[in-house]
């Protein structure tokens, strides 16, 4: 129970990254908390075999009010962003690391995708794997998927990709992932989190 509480601080941390504005209104105003929390306390009662329908029940309320589906068994790690949370459809046996946004109607389908850590997929993007048995369809650390991309092969850490197929654009910095932008964006704001 205290990790799962952890990785909630983590992911209200990302929210307040994103919506610096003070009041409590946003968390109710604001979807992409509140998908987020849905789908995290899916991940809770599927925890205990008893509870498992409730965790479907979750799942099934998250897709009905946000347009969010991500069951309760994709693996997710701490600091979770959904920007304008629609269209969003999550395979069972996708992994997704540490801090990562995904933004609407972005779909990781097929067996065996991974996500890694400080990755930014935008709106419209398709990460689909045709990766069969162990081998796994894999996205490297701070990546940034342009929208409308299609990305249907490997990625290594620290591209770029856009287009249809996905093609590598450029290179960044693991200093220049989207949570440094966003702390060095509300710096320059004089917005203080």
């Amino acid at each position: 129970m205290s990790h799962w509480v952890e990785t909630v601080k983590k992911d209200l941390e990302m929210f307040r990254l994103v919506h610096p504005e003070k009041g409590l209104f946003k968390y109710l105003y604001f979807p992409d908390f509140r998908a987020v929390l849905l789908f995290r306390l899916s991940q809770l009662l599927y925890g205990k075999r008893i509870s498992r329908p409730l965790a479907y029940l979750c799942t099934m309320l998250n897709d009905l009010v946000h347009g969010v589906w991500i069951g309760p068994r994709v693996e997710v790690g701490p600091g979770l962003f959904l920007g304008h949370p629609r269209g969003l459809v999550v395979n069972p046996g996708t992994r997704i690391g540490c801090y990562c946004s995904i933004m609407q109607r972005v779909t990781l389908g097929g067996p065996n995708v991974t996500i890694g850590n400080y990755v930014e997929i935008n709106a419209g993007a398709q990460i689909i794997s045709n990766a069969r048995g162990e081998r796994r369809l894999n996205i490297g650390d701070n990546v940034i998927v342009g929208a409308g991309a299609v990305v249907v092969k490997d990625v290594p850490a620290g591209s770029v990709v856009v287009g249809v197929p996905a093609n590598i654009v450029k290179t960044i910095m693991p200093s220049d992932n989207w949570v440094e932008f966003r702390k060095r964006r509300n710096m320059e704001d004089g917005r203080n989190i």
